[in-house]
């Protein structure tokens, strides 16, 4: 082993320090760069108002009453469509609602957020960009997501393909990629791979096909089918109920063992009575498994032996924990009733669906 003089020794110390000094000069700047593009996003693109169609769509940050009634005098807008929110009471919705009406344009409400949207919510916005009055506006916010993800929906329709409607997420708009949440791109991510699939073109007919039928956000749909499930039990006893989950998505499910944590069958539950409207809800399936798109589970949940008699209405889900229940995002959930009994005669078969 060669020998390190002293001199040498006290170069190596003094070159750690300054090694460190060094990456955090290098994190402050980095620091410092991210938060002046937030800035700079947020001084030059106030108002971040665009042509996405000529003399039919435009997009915009939310505008203040009177900037908003100088677009419409200049522009003869005919729709006005809010993707910020459905709540009706805030001071910048009433001044919008008020100019809007003044000027006899429509006011449609679509809410988005940051994330992919339920297949309802973009099925409404492709409902809306093909039936409202033109030229219209769209906006959010500060114009650059969910304005984003709208425009680009509109260029699709507009018969313009994929590689076009992606340029309504570039930096002109303040679509900075360090900043801002990316996953509206994943729309038409996964449009783009539908197509790749069939070996088809865009064309819009096509759009709308898929968002029809075969949009799927993350990984939220399931195909459920009863194999065991009772039209009634008695009063004090608890019984499984048994369902295969298919996962008709394009990603995989994860379950998990953990009650807080992954995916696990759901079943929220409410008794037939008058002026009774709470609900409670059940888990099961409680596994750590990985399911991959096209392959199915048996998944059991528990009807409690805590029931009290009468009858009771059951919607049975897949429920990707203190996340979202994949129904709120288009899958289809399963629905039935049964009955509690006081005695041990149990009317009708007990059993629903196939073994």
């Amino acid at each position: 082993m060669a020998e390190i003089s002293y001199n040498e020794l006290k170069i190596q110390r003094h070159r750690r320090p300054l090694l460190q000094i060094a990456g955090y000069a290098l994190a402050g700047v980095a620091l410092f760069a991210v938060t002046g593009l937030w800035l700079f996003r947020g001084l030059l693109f106030r108002g971040n108002f665009h042509t996405v169609i000529p003399n039919e769509v435009y997009r915009s940050a939310q505008l203040s009453p009177e900037a908003l009634e100088r677009r419409i005098r200049k522009l003869s807008f005919r729709s006005v469509i809010n993707l910020r929110t459905n709540e009706k009471t805030t001071s910048w919705f009433k001044g919008e609602q008020e100019v809007t009406e003044v000027h006899g344009v429509d006011l449609h409400l679509i809410r988005l957020s940051v994330f992919m949207p339920p297949r309802g919510t973009l099925q409404q916005l492709v409902h809306l960009l093909n039936t409202a009055r033109r030229p219209l506006l769209l906006h959010c916010e500060r114009g650059v997501e969910r304005s984003g993800i709208a425009s680009a929906v509109a260029v699709l329709l507009s018969g313009r393909n994929i590689a076009e409607a992606r340029k309504q997420f570039g930096l002109t708009y303040g679509f900075v990629p360090l900043i801002c949440q990316p996953d509206l791109l994943k729309v038409l991510d996964d449009y783009g791979q539908w197509l790749a699939v069939r070996g088809w073109a865009h064309t819009p007919e096509r759009f709308c096909r898929w968002v029809e039928n075969d949009y799927v956000p993350y990984f939220y749909r399931a195909r459920l089918e009863p194999l065991d499930v009772p039209v009634s039990i008695v009063r004090g006893t608890g019984v499984l109920m048994r369902f295969r989950a298919t996962n008709t998505s394009p990603q995989p499910w994860r379950l998990r063992s953990d009650p807080n944590r992954g995916v696990h069958l759901g079943a929220k539950v409410r008794l037939f009575e008058p002026n009774v409207k709470e609900e409670f809800e059940l888990r099961g399936g409680f596994r750590n498994l990985i399911v991959a798109p096209g392959e199915s589970v048996v998944l059991e949940i528990e009807i409690p032996a805590t029931l009290e008699s009468g009858r009771y209405k059951f919607f049975v889900d897949l429920v990707d924990e203190r996340v979202k229940w994949f129904s709120d995002m288009g899958s289809e959930p399963i629905t039935f009733e049964f009955r509690v009994e006081d005695s041990g005669t149990l009317g009708g078969n007990r059993r629903r669906g196939r073994p």
